[in-house]
């Protein structure tokens, strides 16, 4: 497979985010409006710039909001508008749907956003939802398939019958990522962990412990992206965007996910191979979810997870740091589009700035999150079919 036509003709010039908490206290229209307002300022441009919206919802759990986010920001042309159910699967797709309606001239600067609040709002609607189970859910509800957890837990348990992962090793991964989040002042989980919180944290399903499972936000983030061209004279140097997938599809066993399908066209469409990823912002609903998506991106060769992350390669210095805010896990749960607002802060060349880290040099991981030098960025979403490659302008 050649390059793909829109590797770095597009890039990622503005970010932005609110607070992440368990209770907003606002709607979630609300929270749509700061975080894109913020990133259409951080980008260096004026709301009537934006002349297409995007973002993505998880079946009925969300409110769809993107007319009104449309509405409310007061947009005088908006040339598309993209709402998606796809929920964390999408979260990469939702990107490189703006990305291929800036391509094809559609739109100039497209606004990709999401916000929900799912701690403060999800239980109730969850519970609806028991009792209106379609789809393939109907085959899997009546044996008490109602929540990720266990939905997910017999990949996992698939992964460690053929493989010999075990709890210990999703311990070692859930430590070093609440590391990361202590030096992450957004994040919501910023106490440190050892491995034995990990190991006497309450069983939630088998094999999931309370400390293997992701955390419920409410919040909002939202990036814009531009052209090539366009991104040369705005406030930030771009972050440029190399190639993208968003699908689905069916995978040859239960302890892999559809990565394995996705990695391929990912990596030949970039001109790159797995070796030259410097970061990778991985979909992280679980500690295994995590580390198998590790797997079927080529970054560690599959079955050897567990020795790796355990080994600390996963670390802000170690081999190729992953989820270098925390993650899902312990940063907050925006579905993985907040793994691009940390890969974009990356890969800038001002770096990581908060009042923890001053700036891309700053290397005392006491006080800082900087990865070293990086230069390209995986981010993927849920069970691997939603991916993208980053790279440093």
């Amino acid at each position: 497979m050649p390059e793909q036509a829109i590797k770095d003709k597009t890039a990622i010039v503005g970010i932005g985010w609110t607070a992440f908490t368990r209770k907003s206290g606002v709607t979630t229209l609300s929270l749509a409006a700061e975080a894109s307002l913020k990133a259409i300022a951080d980008a260096g441009l004026q709301v009537q710039d934006i002349d297409g919206v995007v973002s993505f919802f998880y079946r009925r759990l969300e409110n769809q909001i993107v007319r009104d986010l449309v509405l409310a920001l007061g947009l005088k042309k908006c040339n598309f508008e993209l709402y998606s159910d796809g929920g964390g699967m999408w979260n990469c797709g939702a990107v490189l749907s703006g990305a291929m309606l800036v391509h094809a001239g559609v739109c100039k600067n497209v606004l990709v956003f999401k916000a929900h609040n799912r701690y403060s709002e999800g239980r109730a609607l969850r519970a609806e939802r028991a009792h209106e189970v379609k789809g393939s859910g109907q085959f899997t509800a009546p044996f008490g398939v109602h929540h990720a957890a266990a939905s997910f837990g017999p990949y996992a348990t698939a992964h460690m019958a053929r493989y010999g992962t075990t709890s210990l090793d999703f311990a070692h991964l859930a430590v070093t990522q609440r590391s990361h989040a202590v030096l992450n002042k957004k994040a919501m989980m910023r106490k440190p962990i050892t491995i034995d919180d990990h190991q006497n944290s309450r069983l939630v399903i088998y094999p999931f412990r309370l400390l293997d499972c992701c955390q419920e936000t409410d919040g909002g983030v939202a990036l814009v992206i531009t052209s090539a061209e366009r991104a040369r004279d705005l406030k930030h140097a771009p972050v440029h965007i190399m190639s993208g997938i968003g699908g689905m599809g069916r995978t040859a066993g239960l302890w892999e996910t559809n990565g394995v399908n996705s990695a391929p066209l990912l990596y030949e469409g970039a001109g790159i191979t797995p070796r030259d990823v410097s970061i990778a912002e991985i979909y992280d609903p679980f500690t295994f979810m995590c580390m198998t998506h590790i797997e079927d991106f080529g970054l560690v060769k599959k079955g050897e997870i567990g020795r790796w992350v355990t080994a600390g390669h996963n670390h802000l210095d170690g081999d190729l740091p992953v989820n270098t805010h925390g993650g899902l896990l312990s940063e907050a749960h925006l579905h993985g589009l907040n793994h691009f607002i940390e890969a974009v802060q990356q890969l800038r060349p001002e770096g990581v700035v908060d009042d923890l880290c001053e700036g891309p040099h700053t290397y005392d991981r006491s006080t800082c999150r900087q990865v070293r030098n990086p230069q390209i960025a995986l981010v993927c979403g849920e069970t691997g079919g939603s991916a993208m490659l980053l790279r440093r302008a």
